[in-house]
């Protein structure tokens, strides 16, 4: 019917877009052709009724049912334009039978369900006689990435109609994917994490960083901290003074044994040194 449609529809564009520009650009022509064809029909009509009684019953009739089978013809292919007898079963491709559409949706709408985020569908069957059309209108979770999905959906069905029903695909599988509402985000409800990830990468992108400087708690200390006092030497001279005779005789006695240590090894030393240069 497709076909049929396009072809009147192609010759009867060709006729209009032919004749009418000519009957425009040349009237007397056109008008010269309208008479020619008028002039036929009078003949046809003189010689009609020059005719017997009996034969002009009988060529009136001929015509009459070659007008009335034209008629018939028109309304048959008008009442096919508007109203379209769907087929409810379709042959499997290898031919050993049949599978209704109902049947087919039913099938199709299980495995679809199954798939993650997926919601509801609704398939829309077309038998073709030997072949299938498939629309699903699928309702799915807030969020998802809806290109992969459609991807999945569409291989899931091709799948299905094909390798498990035997069923030949005629057209590409339809997916029309309708996401769910989000739910209404209160007023303290934080945003997604990944949609606030972006959002701070597009805003780190757009605005200039600013590192802010900050005090280290060690400069702190150190600006907290007092300077100390410097002690002078007529202090250390009156502190040593203050030293108890006691304290200072048991340092003296200490330091002359430390001393003669010293002696008797600066004399060991000083006796061995002349000998190896003799050597």
């Amino acid at each position: 019917m497709n076909v049929f449609n396009r072809i009147v529809v192609i010759l009867l564009i060709l006729v209009l877009m032919i004749l009418i520009p000519l009957a425009l650009i040349f009237p007397e022509q056109a008008q010269v052709t309208l008479r020619t064809g008028a002039n036929i029909i009078q003949a046809n009509v003189d010689w009609l009724n020059a005719l017997l009684p009996q034969s002009e019953i009988a060529i009136r009739a001929v015509l009459s049912v070659a007008g009335l089978v034209i008629f018939l013809i028109g309304l048959l292919l008008l009442v096919l334009e508007f109203v379209r007898f769907r087929r409810r079963t379709v042959r499997l491709r290898d031919g050993s039978g049949e599978l209704t559409t109902n049947g087919i949706a039913e099938h199709l709408g299980y495995y679809i369900d199954l798939l993650p985020d997926v919601v509801r569908v609704q398939p829309a069957i077309k038998s073709k006689g030997k072949s299938v059309s498939a629309t699903l209108s699928v309702e799915t979770a807030p969020g998802i990435n809806v290109p992969e999905k459609s991807s999945q959906i569409r291989e899931t069905a091709r799948y299905v109609l094909e390798d498990q029903l035997g069923l030949q695909v005629r057209d590409e599988i339809r997916v029309v994917i309708r996401p769910s509402s989000f739910p209404k985000r209160g007023v303290g409800e934080k945003i997604p994490p990944i949609i606030a990830e972006a959002r701070k990468a597009k805003e780190a992108e757009g605005t200039p960083r600013h590192v802010p400087v900050v005090a280290t708690e060690e400069v702190v200390a150190t600006e907290e901290v007092a300077p100390t006092e410097a002690v002078t030497p007529a202090e250390e001279v009156a502190e040593a003074e203050e030293v108890a005779p006691e304290e200072l005789a048991a340092a003296g006695t200490e330091g002359g044994q430390g001393d003669e240590d010293e002696i008797v090894e600066g004399e060991t030393f000083e006796f061995k040194a002349p000998a190896e240069e003799e050597k």
